[in-house]
């Protein structure tokens, strides 16, 4: 199978993701309390983590994984949303960021 067209696809849709995760961290910041930002970052990270998977990228599956678990541990109660919390997740959105797959690189 070409997965060309669907790497293209990837990359379009998954650096549209991560600007919705930027522009959510900061409203996530603004008002820790509130469950829209997390709602909306744990959708976008988990898309980003079944695309990656589909094509391979590990690191990048890996990464996103380890994301969506916190933020569903956030999301169900376990886990409160701290300044230092919101800080990690700001980091992990620009560790994916940086990470080769996203920007379209040899893996």
């Amino acid at each position: 199978m070409d997965l060309g067209k669907y790497v293209a696809l990837f990359l379009t849709d998954g650096r549209e993701h991560l600007q919705q995760c930027n522009a959510l961290l900061l409203e996530w910041e603004r008002a820790p309390s509130a469950a829209e930002p997390v709602a909306g970052l744990f959708r976008a990270i988990h898309t980003i983590k079944g695309m990656a998977a589909t094509l391979g990228y590990t690191r990048l599956t890996e990464l996103s994984h380890a994301l969506e678990n916190l933020l569903a541990a956030v999301r169900d109660g376990g886990v409160p949303a701290t300044p230092d919390l919101i800080d990690t997740c700001f980091r992990a959105v620009d560790a994916i960021d940086r990470l080769p797959a996203i920007r379209g690189n040899s893996v």
